[in-house]
């Protein structure tokens, strides 16, 4: 049974301090073979990886690395693909829904429901309640419509933290969509008195939103469980460049590298 303890932490900076643009830069020359690049791209989503794998029972960290390693060097073999940081995301996604079959594992209350969580679920809460990103990169990389993200993400937290839509009004319904908007903070500030008042005369809908923001409080905490010591992460930065410098990557042919510019479909299957 993984225990996930109430600790206290603070972490790095998204994508450990880069920007977009950068790790875009950078991608773009590890496409051109550059291993140092492309690994010091790819250590942007090391927490993220982590967080995932730990998510489907991968608590040991040695074998987390390795896991880690190895999807990393499947996105390196195809780094010639890959045009731009939502490609990147796209194609991580891709590779853990093949990965994502979760080992025997048990979470104790109140996390008791993650082991439930399919893989589109999984990669929803890693990516937007534990990583910050924006609704724009997880439809990019799960190629849910935008339009539906709210009500994944609704979904979501209501299976965390056991809430019953089943009994509600559609009117409540449509009100626990617009309260996820604020939890998500998407919504102007006039738009959000709106719903604080609306709320007063909702205790159920009231109580998802009270019940969210406290397990989110856990959630924050459960980041510390998968954390890298930096010394960690200095060492498999360099045991990535020294892997990615002796494997050959894959050319696109004409046609997929073509379309490529335009949408990252042409994934590679291997």
């Amino acid at each position: 049974m993984i225990s996930i303890k109430s600790v206290t932490s603070k972490r790095d900076l998204p994508h450990h301090g880069l920007s977009r643009g950068s790790i875009r830069s950078l991608l773009k020359k590890g496409g051109s073979q550059n291993a140092c690049a492309f690994t010091q791209a790819a250590i942007c989503y090391l927490d993220f990886l982590s967080e995932y794998f730990y998510l489907i029972g991968y608590s040991d960290e040695g074998e987390r690395l390795n896991i880690i390693e190895s999807t990393l060097l499947d996105c390196w073999k195809y780094a010639p693909y890959i045009r731009r940081v939502s490609d990147f995301e796209r194609l991580l996604g891709v590779l853990l829904e093949k990965r994502s079959s979760p080992l025997s594992m048990v979470f104790e209350f109140p996390h008791d429901k993650l082991g439930q969580l399919n893989h589109t679920q999984r990669f929803l809460l890693v990516a937007r309640t534990l990583q910050n990103w924006s609704y724009r990169g997880m439809h990019l990389a799960t190629r849910i419509k935008k339009h539906e993200i709210t009500g994944a993400l609704t979904e979501l937290k209501c299976t965390l933290i056991g809430f019953e839509q089943q009994p509600l009004k559609t009117s409540q319904k449509i009100l626990l969509l617009r309260v996820n908007d604020l939890l998500e903070g998407k919504l102007k500030p006039r738009e959000s008195m709106t719903i604080e008042k609306e709320l007063i005369e909702q205790p159920l809908i009231r109580q998802f939103k009270a019940d969210w923001l406290s397990y989110r409080c856990e959630l924050a905490e459960f980041k510390q469980q998968a954390f890298f010591e930096q010394s960690v992460i200095d060492s498999f930065k360099e045991r990535l460049i020294e892997i990615f410098q002796t494997v050959p990557i894959n050319q696109p042919n004409f046609r997929d590298n073509l379309i490529n510019q335009f949408s990252f479909s042409r994934i590679p299957n291997g």
